[in-house]
C-alpha cells in the first residue's frame, strides 16, 4: 500500500507565556498525496509557519500528531529534516552573505557542510538544471536577482533528494516576474513526483501552483478543495459597485444590514458591496438611496475575484458549504 507523504491528524499547537495561552492550530486534519502541490492559504497569524515547523519536526505539537512518510512526527522529531523533509522558511532566510563563489561551487560547498552523501558536483549540476539556473552556474550568487537567489535556494534543497518540500511563503517580497520564475521551478520539481506543501497569502500563486488549496484562519481550516472548486464559489457571490453623492455613513451602515450582504467598503465616492448572488436587487438600493437623500450616479454588478471570495470566507460566511 502506498504511504501518503503527509498526514495531519487532529493537530493542536498552543503557546503559553505571560499568563496567556494562544492556540495557533485548533485540531486540523488533512493529507497530501505523492507528487501533489498543496497550498495552505491564510492571513498573518493563521498558523501557517507553526504548521511548517511541526511537519519538519522542529516544533512539538500540543495534541494530535502528523505522519511523515508513515512515521509519527512525535517520534521522528528533528530526524524528519534528516530523512524526508527539505524546509524553506522565508522569515529566516537571509542572503546578506552573498557568497562570492560560482553558484555551482556554492551548492557543492553547502552539500559538504551539511554532510550530504553522494557525488556532490553531480547533484549540484542536476539541481541547477531543474530550477533553470544551469547557464548561470559560473556566476556569483551575489550578482543574482532576488528571484534567482530564491531559485538557488530551491536548488540547495534539492541536493538532499528528499521526497517532501515544505515552503513557507517562497515568493514573499518578490516582484511579479521573479514570482513566475520561482513558480515554474516549483512546478518542475513537483512533476518529478516530489510532494510540495507551501504556504502563501497570494491567491494568484495558489491558483497557479496548487492541485489543492487549504484555507487556514485563526488555526482552523475553513475551506479545502481544488482551485476549480473555489472558482465555482465565485459564481455564488457578486460584487456591487455604487457610485454615490454624497457618501453618507448612515447609508453605508444600512447597506451592511441588508440580507445577503457580507461586506461593504468605501473607495472615494464608491461603495462596494460583497453579497450572495441575487439577494440584493437594484430597486432595493435605489429605494434606500432615496430615503437617505443619496444620489446613485452609477451601479454595476460584477463577479468577484477569487481573492475577494477568500475575504468573504475569512469574514465567516458558511452558506457556500
Amino acid at each position: 500500500m502506498t504511504v501518503q507523504p503527509i498526514v495531519v491528524s487532529e493537530l493542536v499547537k498552543e503557546y503559553s507565556g505571560r499568563g496567556k495561552k494562544i492556540t495557533a492550530l485548533k485540531g486540523i486534519s488533512f493529507s497530501v498525496n505523492e507528487g501533489e502541490i498543496v497550498g495552505v492559504l491564510g492571513p498573518n497569524g493563521a498558523g501557517k509557519t507553526t504548521l511548517c515547523l511541526i511537519l519538519s519536526g522542529l516544533l512539538e505539537p500540543t495534541k494530535g500528531t502528523a505522519y511523515i512518510m508513515g512515521e509519527d512526527i512525535r517520534k521522528l522529531r528533528r530526524k524528519a529534516c534528516e530523512k524526508y523533509v527539505a524546509l524553506y522558511l522565508a522569515e529566516y532566510t537571509q542572503w546578506s552573505l552573498n557568497p562570492r563563489i560560482p553558484a555551482l561551487k556554492y551548492l557543492v560547498m553547502v552539500g559538504a557542510i551539511d554532510c550530504i552523501k553522494g557525488d556532490l558536483k553531480r547533484k549540484a549540476e542536476t539541481a541547477l538544471k531543474k530550477v533553470g539556473l544551469w547557464e548561470w552556474r559560473n556566476e556569483w550568487p551575489s550578482r543574482f536577482s532576488t528571484g534567482m537567489k530564491r531559485k538557488l535556494l530551491l536548488a540547495a534543497m534539492l541536493m538532499y533528494d528528499f521526497p517532501i518540500l515544505i515552503l513557507d511563503e517562497p515568493t514573499v517580497h518578490l516582484d511579479p516576474a521573479s514570482c513566475v520564475e520561482v513558480w515554474k521551478a516549483i512546478k518542475a520539481i513537483a512533476s518529478e513526483g516530489r510532494t510540495v506543501l507551501l504556504t502563501t497569502q497570494n491567491m494568484e500563486e495558489a491558483e497557479y501552483l496548487c492541485d489543492r488549496i487549504i484555507f487556514l484562519h485563526k488555526g482552523s481550516i475553513i475551506a479545502s478543495g481544488s482551485p476549480e472548486y473555489f472558482k465555482t464559489l465565485v459564481s455564488r457571490y457578486e460584487k456591487i459597485s455604487l457610485k454615490v453623492r454624497p457618501l453618507k455613513p448612515e447609508f453605508k451602515k444600512t447597506l451592511e444590514r441588508l440580507d445577503g450582504v457580507l461586506r461593504v467598503r468605501a473607495e472615494d465616492t464608491t461603495l462596494i458591496l460583497e453579497a450572495q448572488k441575487n439577494t440584493v436587487k437594484p430597486a432595493t438600493l435605489i429605494d434606500l438611496a432615496s430615503q437617505f437623500n443619496v444620489k446613485i450616479l452609477s451601479m454595476s454588478y460584477e463577479r468577484p475575484s477569487l481573492s475577494e471570495v477568500f475575504r468573504i470566507l475569512l469574514k465567516g460566511d458558511r452558506k457556500w458549504d
